[in-house]
């Protein structure tokens, strides 16, 4: 399992499908010439901040990460037949620089610390935070271009960047970590 554009995670994301794409594809081949940083290393490091990003929304805690976005959790209320269940949601704010219109985030959150990122992919901080300047930046290309991107983020869910209008499916191992087994039972067995 591993992060990155169009990538190869083998959980499917709740309620999507998903195409067979290579990370070795044409936007891994451009995002690894673009820069001086190869396509493992950029792999290394989006595992790592997908594990950095999930860590902290497991405590409620939101990230930003600059040019990027902002992962945070809200409470959402749902209505099941036995009453109404609370779960921790997980929403993600797409930055400025890579949409039209912005939205503020609905709370303070925490900029990405590149450093344990680094640690956690075993590369420098410098090494690290090229690798998702340069990540951001192929994003941003492709979505100049008007190309369709899904961008899976390990173990948390799948960001999908279609024409206009961008979305996040979340995993469904993921959202019962954020909220409890239990309350994703209740929820997800309707």
């Amino acid at each position: 399992m591993s992060s990155g554009m169009a990538g190869a995670n083998t959980e499917q994301p709740a309620g999507t499908r998903r195409n067979r794409t290579s990370e070795a594809g044409p936007a891994a081949r451009r995002a690894s010439r673009a820069t001086d940083t190869n396509t493992e290393e950029r792999v290394a490091v989006w595992d790592a901040v997908a594990a950095y990003v999930q860590e902290h929304l497991l405590v409620q805690k939101g990230v930003w990460i600059p040019t990027f976005g902002s992962f945070d959790t809200i409470s959402k209320d749902i209505r099941t037949a036995d009453g109404t269940v609370t779960l921790r949601w997980p929403v993600f704010q797409l930055a400025r620089n890579l949409r039209a219109m912005h939205h503020s985030a609905h709370r303070e959150v925490e900029t990405l610390k590149y450093s344990e990122v680094a640690a956690a992919a075993s590369v420098t901080w410098q090494r690290g935070k090229t690798c998702i300047q340069s990540t951001v930046s192929l994003l941003s290309n492709c979505l100049k271009n008007g190309e369709n991107v899904a961008f899976v983020l390990k173990d948390i869910g799948v960001l999908l960047f279609e024409g206009m209008s961008f979305g996040i499916k979340y995993y469904y191992d993921f959202l019962e970590k954020l909220s409890g087994r239990r309350n994703s039972e209740k929820l997800f067995s309707r």
